[in-house]
């Protein structure tokens, strides 16, 4: 007779692979779009690709380096993988601009690890462990630690000079 446990794992294993499956789908139909005006709504995004694409979701990517909700790029899912590539290909040859900000906006094929709510891949398992000093990987951590509080510190000044000479209102400005 079958073990219950084997079979409830089996089941859970099968899950996890069409939920995996569903997901990297997903990534496939999905575009990301860089250099945003800080006044772009998902609307503005929705008609500006009804040209090229039909528009299933909009989400801003959230920029956790900076204390301000600026977006400044988004992940849209169309309706098909030709729709993306057509979309990239529109936005790389052109200057393709939203919302009648006079900057092109950049845009690529998304990549799994741009989803916030992205599964971890079937079979994959994650470890955490303390690092103490001397332990081999403590001095890359320290670096890495260091350089994160470096870039914080560099986009703070770019975001206050910014508001300093106007150059966020300026844009606001241009909108209206």
């Amino acid at each position: 007779m079958a073990n219950p446990n084997e079979h409830a794992e089996g089941m859970m294993g099968e899950h996890a692979e069409k939920e995996y499956a569903d997901f990297e789908a997903r990534v496939k139909r999905t575009i990301y779009i860089d250099h945003l005006s800080p006044v772009v709504t998902r609307q503005v995004i929705r008609a500006a690709l009804s040209q090229c694409a039909h528009v299933v979701s909009v989400e801003f990517v959230e920029n956790y380096t900076i204390p301000y909700d600026i977006p400044a790029a988004a992940l849209v899912e169309l309706d098909d993988e030709s729709q993306a590539r057509s979309a990239v290909d529109l936005m790389r040859d052109f200057p393709f601009i939203i919302g009648g900000m006079p900057r092109p906006v950049r845009a690529s094929l998304a990549r799994p690890e741009m989803f916030p709510d992205r599964p971890s891949p079937p079979g994959s398992k994650m470890e955490f462990l303390w690092l103490k000093q001397g332990d081999p990987e403590y001095d890359g951590m320290s670096k890495l630690k260091s350089l994160a509080k470096r870039q914080e510190a560099e986009n703070m000044a770019l975001i206050k000079g910014c508001r300093c000479h106007g150059v966020v209102l300026s844009a606001v400005l241009w909108v209206a």
